[in-house]
C-alpha cells in the first residue's frame, strides 16, 4: 500500500502519512485507525519499531534483555490504556442510556 492510499483511506494527507512514517509521531487513534486499515496489531508495529530504533542505538551491546523489560513495560502501558478505554466508554454508554431514558 502506497501513502497515497493509506492516506485516501485515512482521510489524511500523504504528506502527514509521510510524517507518520519519517518519525513515529502518532497519535494512538490513528495508529489503530492504520492498523485496522493495514490488518496489523498495534503492539506489534510499535515493538517493531521500538525493536529497530533499539537495535541501532549506538550503545546497544547485543543484549536484549534491557529491551524486553522495555518492551513489557510497553505492553503492560498499553494494556492499562485500553482497559481506561474500555471503562471510559462503558460509563459514557450508561450514560447516554440515562439520558435517553429522561426524554
Amino acid at each position: 500500500m502506497t501513502q497515497e492510499d493509506l492516506a485516501t483511506a485515512l482521510g489524511k494527507t500523504r504528506s502527514l502519512v509521510s510524517y507518520f512514517e519519517r518519525t513515529g509521531n502518532i497519535n494512538n487513534y490513528t495508529l489503530q485507525e492504520i492498523t485496522s486499515i493495514l490488518g496489523a496489531n498495534p503492539e506489534e508495529i510499535e515493538l517493531e519499531e521500538n525493536e529497530a530504533s533499539y537495535n541501532s542505538h549506538p550503545n546497544n551491546n547485543g543484549n536484549n534483555s534491557d529491551y524486553n523489560g522495555i518492551a513489557q513495560k510497553l505492553i503492560d502501558q498499553q494494556k492499562t490504556e485500553i482497559l481506561f478505554l474500555k471503562e471510559t466508554i462503558n460509563y459514557q454508554w450508561q450514560l447516554l442510556s440515562e439520558l435517553s431514558k429522561r426524554k
